[in-house]
């Protein structure tokens, strides 16, 4: 695992809010145990008290359980923030999520684009293991995996933006898929697992083939449906 040292971070809601981006991001998915305490304070840079208090915002939002024992620790485990909470954020936020939605594909745009072109064999290899991971069920059946999608689904970003050969797009990546999982994963609505299947394979396709341009219209295309999502979401809201 890797992490970096927050050498600004004081506050426990600080550390909450870098474990809710693994989480968020599909890096730690559900069964998931966090390193001891002592382990992540100093892997991160930080005193115990802070990564004490982050642990325990999370457990508080429905993000983290924490087992006694010698088999005990703190999982990562599906959110349980209720579905109207969540709507009604995204739908106070609209604003503010749109513009994300706009950062996010000038990011990913930019991102495919130098993946097609600085891309090695073993990027290709990441991407279509992350596409294979996808889950077959349909949402609505009870096999269906939220957590499964969410972490296939940044697999494949994460090996996209590796074969970018850029750090800070990277980061800048990663934050931005984190803003948007946190109010939307885990509504009840229509992941629309075939199209996300369709467009990684579009992405994965003009990036194999060495195209640029191609690459960012298809990585457009992508952050154009997750706004169609955002929007069918709220329209939902307001119809119930």
């Amino acid at each position: 695992m890797e992490m970096r040292q927050l050498q600004t971070v004081r506050t426990g809601q600080e550390v909450a809010a870098f474990l809710r981006e693994r989480i968020a991001c599909g890096e730690w998915g559900v069964g998931y145990r966090l390193p001891a305490q002592r382990q992540l304070a100093i892997e991160l840079g930080v005193g115990r008290q802070a990564v004490r208090e982050g642990i325990a915002h999370l457990e508080a939002e429905g993000y983290l359980v924490t087992r006694r024992g010698a088999s005990g620790g703190s999982f990562v485990v599906e959110p349980s923030t209720p579905v109207s909470v969540w709507r009604e954020l995204l739908r106070e936020n609209l604003p503010d999520m749109e513009e994300l939605i706009d950062f996010r594909s000038a990011i990913e745009q930019h991102i495919c684009s130098l993946a097609a072109l600085r891309r090695t064999d073993s990027d290709l290899q990441a991407m279509r293991n992350a596409i294979t991971a996808l889950p077959e069920a349909a949402p609505s059946s009870d096999g269906f995996s939220y957590s499964a999608f969410r972490e296939a689904d940044g697999k494949f970003h994460a090996a996209v933006s590796a074969a970018a050969r850029n750090g800070r797009l990277t980061e800048a990546s990663r934050r931005a898929r984190a803003e948007l999982f946190l109010p939307i994963d885990n509504l009840p609505y229509e992941q629309r697992v075939e199209v996300t299947r369709q467009q990684h394979t579009a992405i994965y396709q003009a990036i194999a083939d060495g195209d640029p341009e191609v690459a960012a219209l298809a990585a457009r295309a992508h952050m154009d449906e997750t706004l169609r999502n955002l929007h069918a979401i709220i329209r939902k809201k307001e119809a119930s």
